[in-house]
C-alpha cells in the first residue's frame, strides 16, 4: 500500500489514535465522541485503512453530497483519485475500483449492501458518522448492522461517532459498547443575537442582516435558511445589494455537482456568501468560513397519516443544531457567529431535535424489515422503537399493495419491488406498469418510472410562475419541454429506474401511453381515488375523506380523479396533484374494490327508513338502486348501528330508569371493582351494539319504534342471575327508611350516592346507612339531604353519629321555632323515627 500522505497540522483526535485503533480490536462496538475539526471523518478512516490490512472499512454519511466529498479528501491524502483505494458509492453515482477497501456510502446504500449480502462478506469494519442525526434510514442501517454482528459475524466491527452523540443514553442501550471521548480543534467563535422585531417579516430582516455584516467582512459567510424558497428570497435580495459578493445557495435538491461548487472555496481575495439548509451543519466543510449567520429554523419532514405524505413543517431548531451551526465559524480560523433569535429563544430551545423514526413515513422502512424477515421492527436490535399506531399503518399499506401478506412476508411482487431504488408505492406502480406492458401498453414502464421520478422530488411547477393547475399531463409537458436543462436530476433518476426493463419499451413523449398516468397514480395511492360531489371543486376518497380542488382547475370537470399529492390547510385536505380517472379504468385495473351492498339509510324528517341496492368503491357509494324488497332485520339493524356511531349515545331515548341502571352499574364498577360486574363503559356498549342492542332494533323500523326499546331491560341482559341480584343488592335504586318510605338514590360517578328524606323519619338511627358490599365491611355511607315538613333541605351529612352529636342543636332549635306541632326530640339517634305530627303520634 502506498504511504500516506497527511497534512503536516496535528489534529487532536491524534491523541486517542492507540485506544481507539485498540478498543476496534477488542470490543466490536465502539462509541466516539469528537467535537467539530478533531479529524473523526478526515484522519481516522486512514488510520483503519492502515491498520485492515485484509476487509473493507464502510464509511457511512448521512448525506450525498459529504459523501462524495469525503471520499475524494481522503483519495487525495494518499496521493490518489476517488475510485482507487478510497470510492464512493451512492445512489446514481459509484467510483469503485478492484483495490478499493475504503468505501464511503450512504446509509441507503448500505442497507441495499446488506440486503444483497446479509453476511457482508469482505467487509471487516463499518464506521457510522454524525450518528447523531439519527435519520430513520440511519437506525435500520445500524439495527441490520447489529444483527449481522450479533447473529451472524462476531468479526465485525461497528464504530459510531459523532460531534453532539448523548452518549450516555447510547451506553445504556448498547450496554457492551466501549466509549471514547476525543478533544476538538475549535477556533474561539463570538456569538452575537440580532433577534427579529415581527416574525411575519424575519425573511427580510435576514436579508438586511447578511447585507450588513458582509459590507464590512472578508472572507466566507455562511447562512443557515429553513428551505429552498428561504434561500432563492434571500440570494435575490444580496444579488442586487452585494453585486460583487459571489452568493451561491446549497441545498438538497441540487446536483451533487452543483453542490460541490456552492463548498469549493473562492478566488483569492474574492468574498463569499453560501445560503444553505441544515444541510451544511455537519460533515461538509466549506473552506474560509469564519463568520455564520443562523435563522434558527430549519424544515423538518413530519409524516402526516391524513396526507400519508411527508410534511415539510417549518421548525425552531434544537440548540445541539444552533451549537453545530456556530461551530462551522471556527473550523480553521476564529470566527462570529450572529443569530437571528434572542438568547432567551435559544435558552427555551429543545436540547435535541425529535428523532426522525418517530415522525417519517415507515412504509420502507416496513419494506426492509420484511425483506430482512421480520415482521415488526421489535425484533430487530432498534435504538428506539415507532409507535406501535404508525407501524401498523406502514404494514397495512404494504399488505393493501401486495407487497407484503397477510403475515408480513415479502410476496414475489414485493421482491421485485425491494429491487427498486425508489418510495415502495412507486415500486408497485411500476411493476404494475410492466405487467401492463408486456400486455401491450407500449411504453408504461418508462412512464412510470418517470412519475415516480418526478413525484419524489420537488413539484416542477413548485418554482415557476403561472402555473396553477394540478394536472400531472401538465407537468410531464413541461418536464419535456425543460427537462435536461432544469431537471436533469428527474431524467437520469428515471432512467436509473428503467435500466433493467426491456430496451424495448416506449421512451420518447410521443410514444409514452399517456392516458394511462391517473391509473398510475392510482396504483401508487388506491386510496387517494376520489369521486366529484355536487359542488364543483369537492370529491371525496373512496375512503370517504374530502378534497379540495380550485373550483376553475381544469380537473374539476372530471368525474373521477387520482391524486398523487395533498396538502393540509386549515383542516382541509387540498389537491396538489392528480390526474383524471375513469370507473371503467378502476373496473379494468382492479384498482379498488368493487363492490355491490344493499344499504338503507334514514331520514330524520320523515321518521322513515329506505333501502337501496348501492355500488361502492371502496367505503364510497358510487351508484344506487331504490329496492323493493322488504327491509331484513340485519339491513335495519346495521343503519341503527351507524347512526349510533355518527350521533352518540344520547341519541338513543334514556328513560329516567336506564338512566338510572347505567350511572349505578359504573358506580358499582369503579368504587366496588371487587365486585367484579363487568364493564359498561360508553366505548365499550358502543363496540358491543351488536351483542345487546341490535338483536333488538332491527326490529324497529323507525325511530319512534327505536325509543319504546327498553334500554334497561336490554342492559340488564349483560347480566346472569347472580350478577343482577349483586346489581340490585349493592346498588340498589331506593333507600327504605325506618318508617317505609322508598327514597331513590342518586348515584354520581364523582362524588359519594345521596338520598333525600324528612329529617324526623330517621330518628333512631345512630349511624348513616350504607350501600355496597357492606356484608363484607366494604360499604359506603350514604350521604343524606335532610328534609324539614315543607320538604325543603335543612342539612346535608355523610357523618350522622356526627350531626346528632353536633350540629344538631343548633338545627333542632330552628326547627322548633318554624314547626312547633313536628316532633324534634333531645335525643334524635334514640328516639322513634315518625311522619306525623305530635298530635297524631
Amino acid at each position: 500500500m502506498p504511504s500516506l500522505i497527511m497534512r503536516q497540522a496535528v489534529f487532536p483526535i491524534e491523541s486517542i489514535k492507540q485506544p481507539l485503533l485498540s478498543s476496534l480490536k477488542e470490543h466490536l462496538l465502539t462509541i466516539l465522541v469528537a467535537p467539530p475539526g478533531a479529524g473523526k471523518s478526515t484522519v481516522l478512516p486512514l488510520w483503519l485503512l492502515a491498520e485492515h490490512a485484509s476487509g473493507r472499512i464502510l464509511l457511512l454519511q448521512p448525506r450525498r453530497v459529504a459523501a462524495k466529498n469525503i471520499a475524494q479528501y481522503l483519495a487525495n491524502q494518499l496521493g490518489e483519485s476517488a475510485g482507487q483505494q478510497v470510492g464512493y458509492r451512492l445512489r446514481n453515482d459509484t467510483k469503485i475500483g478492484k483495490n478499493t477497501r475504503l468505501e464511503v456510502i450512504t446509509e441507503g446504500v448500505l442497507i441495499k449492501m446488506i440486503q444483497q449480502d446479509p453476511e457482508l462478506s469482505g467487509v471487516s469494519c463499518i464506521v457510522f458518522d454524525e450518528f447523531h442525526e439519527r435519520s430513520a434510514q440511519a437506525d435500520l442501517a445500524f439495527a441490520l448492522a447489529r444483527d449481522i454482528q450479533l447473529g451472524l459475524r462476531d468479526d465485525l466491527t461497528l464504530l459510531l461517532m459523532s460531534a453532539t452523540l448523548s452518549s450516555e443514553e447510547l451506553q445504556g442501550q448498547l450496554p457492551d459498547a466501549n466509549v471514547l471521548v476525543s478533544e476538538g480543534k475549535m477556533f474561539d467563535v463570538s456569538i452575537s443575537y440580532q433577534s427579529v422585531p415581527s416574525q411575519g417579516y424575519w425573511r427580510e430582516h435576514a436579508s438586511q442582516s447578511i447585507i450588513r455584516a458582509c459590507q464590512h467582512h472578508v472572507g466566507c459567510v455562511l447562512v443557515f435558511l429553513p428551505g429552498r424558497a428561504d434561500i432563492e428570497f434571500v440570494a435575490e435580495h444580496l444579488s442586487n445589494a452585494l453585486p460583487t459578493v459571489l452568493v451561491k445557495t446549497l441545498f438538497g435538491d441540487m446536483t451533487l455537482d452543483a453542490q460541490q461548487q456552492a463548498i469549493t472555496a473562492p478566488l483569492e481575495g474574492q468574498s463569499k456568501v453560501v445560503l444553505a439548509t441544515n444541510i451544511a451543519e455537519t460533515s461538509l466543510t466549506i473552506d474560509g468560513v469564519n463568520l455564520v449567520i443562523d435563522s434558527g429554523y430549519e424544515k423538518q419532514a413530519v409524516f402526516d397519516q391524513n396526507t400519508q405524505t411527508n410534511r415539510l413543517s417549518q421548525t425552531r431548531i434544537s440548540q445541539a443544531s444552533a451549537i453545530q451551526r456556530a461551530g462551522r465559524a471556527g473550523r480553521t480560523m476564529a470566527g462570529q457567529c450572529i443569530r437571528l433569535y434572542s438568547h432567551h429563544d435559544f435558552e427555551r430551545m429543545a436540547k435535541q431535535a425529535n428523532l426522525p423514526i418517530l415522525q417519517t413515513d415507515l412504509i420502507p422502512v416496513a419494506l426492509e424489515a420484511s425483506r430482512w424477515g421480520v415482521c415488526s421492527l421489535k425484533q430487530l436490535p432498534m435504538l428506539t422503537l415507532p409507535k406501535p399506531h404508525t407501524e401498523q399503518g406502514a404494514w397495512q399499506s404494504l399488505e393493501q399493495l401486495a407487497i407484503v401478506d397477510s403475515h408480513r412476508r415479502l410476496t414475489s411482487h414485493g421482491q421485485a419491488c425491494a429491487k427498486l431504488s425508489c418510495h415502495p408505492r412507486f415500486a408497485h406502480m411500476i411493476e404494475q406498469a410492466n405487467s401492463a406492458e408486456r400486455n401491450g401498453e407500449e411504453g408504461a414502464t418508462y412512464l412510470a418510472c418517470l412519475v415516480a421520478s418526478m413525484l419524489e422530488h420537488k413539484d416542477v411547477f413548485a418554482w415557476q410562475k403561472g402555473h396553477s393547475n394540478v394536472s400531472l399531463l401538465a407537468r410531464i409537458s413541461y418536464l419535456f419541454e425543460h427537462g435536461n436543462k432544469r431537471f436533469p436530476f428527474v431524467l437520469k433518476q428515471t432512467n436509473q429506474l428503467f435500466t433493467g426493463y426491456s430496451k424495448q419499451s416506449a421512451s420518447k413523449p410521443e410514444q409514452l401511453p399517456l392516458h394511462l398516468l391517473g391509473v398510475l397514480v392510482a396504483c401508487a395511492y388506491p386510496e387517494r381515488i376520489a369521486k366529484a360531489r355536487n359542488q364543483q371543486g369537492n370529491f371525496v376518497s373512496i375512503y370517504n375523506k374530502g378534497y379540495l380542488l380550485a373550483e376553475d382547475d381544469p380537473l374539476c370537470d372530471n368525474q373521477y380523479i387520482a391524486v398523487a399529492q395533498l396538502s393540509q390547510v386549515e383542516q382541509r385536505l387540498t389537491v396538489r396533484i392528480a390526474e383524471s380517472l375513469s370507473f371503467q379504468d378502476i373496473e379494468a385495473w382492479q384498482l379498488a374494490p368493487i363492490s355491490t351492498k344493499a344499504v338503507c339509510s334514514y331520514d330524520s324528517s320523515l321518521d322513515k327508513i329506505s333501502a337501496h341496492n348501492c355500488q361502492l368503491v371502496g367505503e364510497l357509494v358510487v351508484a344506487r338502486q331504490s329496492q323493493s324488497q322488504t327491509l331484513t332485520t340485519e339491513i335495519v339493524a346495521d343503519l341503527w348501528h351507524r347512526e349510533l356511531l355518527k350521533h352518540g349515545f344520547d341519541w338513543l331515548l334514556w328513560s329516567a330508569e336506564s338512566r338510572q341502571l347505567k350511572l349505578r352499574w359504573q358506580w358499582l364498577n369503579r368504587y366496588q371493582s371487587h365486585l367484579q360486574l363487568p364493564e359498561l363503559s360508553e366505548d365499550y356498549l358502543l363496540e358491543n351494539l351488536d351483542i345487546w342492542l341490535l338483536p333488538y332494533a332491527g326490529k324497529c323500523v323507525s325511530k319512534k319504534a327505536l325509543n319504546k326499546l327498553n334500554l334497561a331491560e336490554l342492559l340488564m341482559q349483560l347480566l346472569n342471575y347472580q350478577q343482577q341480584q349483586i346489581l340490585n343488592n349493592t346498588a340498589p335504586t331506593y333507600y327504605v327508611g325506618p318508617t317505609g318510605r322508598k327514597c331513590p338514590i342518586t348515584y354520581d360517578l364523582e362524588n359519594p350516592p345521596k338520598v333525600s328524606l324528612p329529617m324526623q323519619e330517621i330518628y333512631g338511627l345512630s349511624q348513616s346507612p350504607q350501600i355496597g358490599d357492606h356484608s363484607h365491611g366494604k360499604g359506603v355511607g350514604l350521604v343524606l339531604e335532610l328534609m324539614s315538613p315543607a320538604n325543603r333541605p335543612i342539612q346535608v351529612t355523610g357523618d350522622l353519629t356526627n350531626f346528632w352529636q353536633g350540629s344538631y342543636r343548633a338545627v333542632q332549635k330552628e326547627m322548633k321555632a318554624k314547626y312547633p306541632k313536628h316532633f324534634w326530640p333531645d335525643d334524635p339517634a334514640n328516639a322513634e323515627p315518625t311522619n306525623r305530627t305530635k298530635k297524631y303520634m
